[in-house]
């Protein structure tokens, strides 16, 4: 996602959300792979997940601005053993300033090695005004993610291949993201992110969870999320309570010139057998 200007002009690069728990670990998502949020970053990873169905919507305001609020959506089904539909759906933006629509839809594929891999389709649509410009364009998205262990994650993806240019005077190139995490079960897991920008330059994020209480039938649990973005240097607190097959995100992350955001997740998800 990001706040535009104009169609020239686009800055704040911030389409890393997906939801509030992957905020909460700087963006790494390969630490938040129980999220069905994160076929925003990568189609191969709702194969990954523990559940068959899971349903998550998010919410945040940047900069704590109402104008710049932003609500997603995202769910995957698994259809039989192996396969994983996944989806989502963004609305940012305020009606009559400034309003983008992003909607995203894939398929990926799990082998019994734990080697996923998938692909996606997004649609971007931006509005300026109330409808005096608008432009819309479609990408397609690749990613593979290894899990040889339980305790480690490994993930790759090339996101925004563009089928059509979004703007007519600008052809942004594809986003490369590799992400890995391990953890230590079942207290603590540690991941980090590499991206590289439009641009061109390279931005990092690193992220922790960190369990803090849970029951001895493990049918909740609260956690402490934390993570680092650089470029600018960005901060991410909040927290993770999991109760039964239902959880709930709250963080706070923050920016050295424009303030701070405060985002929000439910997430209710179907085991799998």
């Amino acid at each position: 996602m990001a706040i535009a200007l104009s169609p020239e002009c686009v800055w704040a690069d911030d389409d890393d959300f997906g939801s509030a728990l992957q905020v909460g670990v700087g963006g790494a998502y390969t630490a938040a792979l129980t999220d069905p949020a994160t076929c925003w970053a990568n189609p191969a990873a709702p194969s990954l997940a523990p559940y068959d169905v899971a349903l998550n919507i998010s919410r945040r305001r940047l900069f704590n601005l109402e104008a710049l609020e932003e609500n997603t959506g995202s769910a995957h089904v698994r259809v039989g053993r192996q396969v994983t539909i996944a989806g989502g759906f963004s609305h940012f933006g305020q009606s009559g300033l400034f309003q983008e629509t992003r909607g995203i839809v894939g398929l990926s594929h799990v082998t019994r090695k734990n080697l996923a891999l998938g692909v996606s389709i997004g649609y971007q649509r931006i509005e300026f005004g109330s409808g005096a410009k608008a432009y819309s364009g479609a990408t397609i998205n690749w990613g593979a993610v290894l899990s040889p262990v339980a305790s480690v994650a490994v993930g790759a993806a090339v996101r925004e291949i563009r089928v059509d240019r979004l703007y007519d005077t600008n052809n942004q190139p594809a986003h490369l993201e590799v992400s890995a995490a391990w953890s230590a079960p079942p207290d603590i897991t540690l991941a980090g992110i590499w991206s590289t920008e439009s641009d061109g330059r390279s931005r990092f994020g690193l992220g922790q969870r960190l369990l803090l209480a849970r029951d001895f039938l493990h049918a909740t649990r609260i956690e402490f999320l934390s993570g680092l973005r650089f470029d600018p240097v960005r901060y991410a607190l909040g927290g993770h309570i999991a109760v039964g097959g239902g959880w709930i995100d709250y963080v706070y992350q923050s920016h050295p010139d424009l303030g701070g955001t405060h985002a929000f997740a439910f997430t209710y998800a179907f085991p799998a057998p």
